[in-house]
């Protein structure tokens, strides 16, 4: 009887949301499409803007969500940035996290089926942080809290950032919760949040910081400093900032912040490790802007279109889980004979 109820049992299907922006409204598609085809979601792992969708999603109201987004433009957008005052990042994220509670409903992660989980990155030691309890909005600023752009948020010890440092399609993330089947979505132009040619430009910086003539350069402004103290060094010392290679984990300004979110995106470069989805859904979206909100219903019907041509493929993983598990079934039953 026991060995009969696992081999009923349905694989434990889990989604990973890249971010992108604007772009994110194709998650909307794809969902929808998983739902009327009756394939069930029991983990979504996200990062960036990918965080709304799922978030709206789980919460019960992203019906709500499409309907506003359809009507967005680059207005109200922009009405959702605010400059922030604490020299930490060029905006604050506040208005947006305001926005995000609409459809998170002041849900907690605990409060909502699928189980989610959004990723972001500890800016002070570097590490990856999954957020899986507590406020979903304030979770959701979080991981859109792109480095230099957007201020850091405070959760509990940790000043934390986007996600995407560590990964813009969060697949392992999703499998650790314990999905069978992980499905991903990737909608990101690229496989990290900086280029190739920035991390390259920012190793060279790195280099001539430690040079012999920088070093020179370097002491000549700091006599020059010393006779004209109340301009130059507003000038180059707070710029200079940027050069350091440690933060100042109290208060880290924005310079500090950007030097080492890119000191860790250089070393995501480095280990480039794939994605192991079992299905990839790619929706043409890629070459849309991040922000071409008057692109919103095509970015949207491309979501569907690609998760419609993604069906087959997630029913067949469906079905090779299920001869898998009649297969070990059977062998420890022969094994016990």
């Amino acid at each position: 009887m026991t060995s009969s109820k696992k081999i009923n049992n349905r694989p434990k299907i889990g989604l990973a949301l890249s971010g992108a922006s604007g772009r994110a409204m194709a998650h909307v598609g794809v969902l929808e499409v998983l739902e009327e085809h009756g394939i069930p979601i029991d983990y979504i792992s996200a990062c960036s803007s990918g965080t709304i969708i799922a978030a709206s999603y789980a919460c019960g109201t992203m019906n709500y969500l499409k309907t506003e987004l359809f009507r967005f433009d680059r207005q109200s957008f922009l009405k959702l940035l605010e400059f922030e005052e604490s020299e930490k990042g060029v905006f604050s994220l506040e208005r947006a996290e305001e926005f995000a509670k609409k459809f998170t409903l002041g849900k907690r992660f605990e409060d909502v089926k699928p189980r989610l989980n959004f990723v972001a990155c500890d800016i002070n030691t570097g590490e990856p942080v999954s957020l899986c309890l507590g406020d979903i909005a304030r979770a959701c600023r979080i991981s859109c809290s792109v480095p230099f752009l957007f201020s850091p948020v405070n959760w509990g010890n940790r000043v934390l950032v986007d996600g995407g440092l560590f990964t813009l399609v969060p697949v392992n993330q999703v499998r650790e919760l314990g999905a069978d089947i992980v499905i991903g979505v990737d909608i990101a132009a690229t496989r990290h949040m900086f280029k190739k040619r920035y991390i390259s430009a920012w190793r060279g910086y790195k280099y001539l910081r430690k040079s012999f003539l920088f070093n020179i350069f370097d002491r000549v402004f700091a006599l020059f400093n010393r006779v004209y103290d109340s301009s130059i060094q507003v000038i180059f010392y707070n710029q200079s900032d940027i050069l350091e290679e440690e933060l100042e984990e109290k208060s880290p300004d924005l310079f500090a912040i950007l030097g080492k979110a890119m000191d860790i995106a250089a070393k995501q470069h480095m280990e480039d490790g794939l994605l192991d989805a079992d299905v990839m859904i790619s929706p043409n979206v890629k070459h849309l802007g991040k922000i071409q909100l008057d692109k919103s219903e095509q970015i949207y019907r491309e979501g569907r279109l690609a998760a419609l041509e993604a069906l087959p493929d997630i029913e067949r993983q469906i079905k090779e889980f299920h001869w898998r598990r009649k297969f070990v079934v059977k062998l420890k039953s022969r094994i016990v004979d």
